[in-house]
This record gives C-alpha cells, structure tokens and sequence, in this order.
C-alpha cells in the first residue's frame, strides 16, 4: 500500500494531480479545496489510500490523517464510493463532517451536490457512533467527560445543547450533570 508520498507538484487539476517522486509521477484525487492550497513545483506530502477496484488502481491523497479517516468512514457507507466520498470531503472538511454527524445534521450532506435525503440520513445513521468529537465541537471535552462517566454520546450532545453558550469547561460540566440529574429524578 502506498501511505504517503511527498515529493513535487508536477501537474495540478481541479480534482487531481500529479507528483512527481524519485522521477515517478503519481496521478492523485485531491479535493478541489487540497488543490487550491497547493502550487506548481510546490514540495508536498499527501497521505494517501489506494483503492484498487477490478478495472482500476487510484490513489486519493488527503491533507491529513484525520481526512483520510473521514473518506475512509464515509466509504464504509452502503452506497457511498472514493468519488462520492471525495464529492463530501469537497463540500466540507473532516471537522465539518464531525460535526454534522453529531449533531444528526443530514441537511449538511442533502447541501452537497450528489448527496440524496435517503443518502443524507445514511450517513448520519451509520457514522453516528464513528467519527468521533470534533475539537471544535463546542464542549467537546465536556462530552467526552460525560460519555467517560456513562452516559450515552447522543444524550451527552443532547445535554450539552441545553446549556448556556459562553461558559467554561468546568462549569458547562456541573450545568450537564445537574441537568442529568433533574432528567433522571423526572423519569423515576
């Protein structure tokens, strides 16, 4: 397998390009927004996965580790391929991805051209325990926190979306598990 490769931009497209390593050119899917950040006879690194299909061998090369966990999770979806997986990553970033996952937000995927309401929700359903927390979810650490103590990660979310904004870690925890509190009293 060929994990990462760093070496020249030898070519740039709208969607792919091609880097030039030890003489070797390699043609790789990017995003348009990964393309966009990089210029002709740049130096650059790009983690890679390579898909090799019956017909076919294609390498698509992300920013990060964490992008390529996105493409890799969203490729695991009944329905969702490299192409439409890289369609996702276009219209929105690993975070982004994250982020409308967690808050079971399937409109943020219907937005992206190629992307259905039946797709839209599959999405959401089969990566709600998957991609994880975005570092710029807010709270994150609180629901982290919350999920370590037992609860389950969607009422965490759900809990934390009924405080108030603007207070510090410590403080949205303690209105969290007061909330928790009073919910589980309430259902006895």
């Amino acid at each position: 397998m060929i994990e990462l490769l760093t070496g020249q931009v030898a070519r740039l497209g709208t969607d792919s390009l091609t880097l030039l390593v030890g003489g070797v050119g390699f043609r790789v899917a990017v995003t348009p927004r990964h393309g966009l950040s990089l210029r002709l006879n740049q130096d650059a690194t790009l983690v890679t996965k390579m898909v090799v299909k019956e017909d076919d061998i294609s390498l698509y090369g992300f920013e990060s580790s964490a992008e390529l966990e996105i493409f890799d999770l969203l490729c695991s979806v009944s329905g969702i391929g490299p192409k439409l997986a890289m369609t996702v990553l276009s219209g929105m970033d690993a975070d982004g991805v994250r982020n409308a996952v967690n808050a079971s937000d399937d409109a943020a995927f219907r937005a992206i051209s190629g992307i259905g309401p039946k797709t839209a929700k599959l999405i959401v359903i089969s990566l709600s325990n998957k991609v994880g927390l975005s570092v710029h979810l807010p709270h994150a650490n609180v629901i982290q926190a919350l999920v370590q103590l037992g609860t389950d990660e969607a009422r965490a979310r759900a809990v934390i979306s009924e405080i108030p904004v603007g207070l510090d870690d410590s403080a949205a925890l303690k209105a969290a598990l007061s909330l928790l509190g009073s919910s589980k009293l309430g259902e006895a």
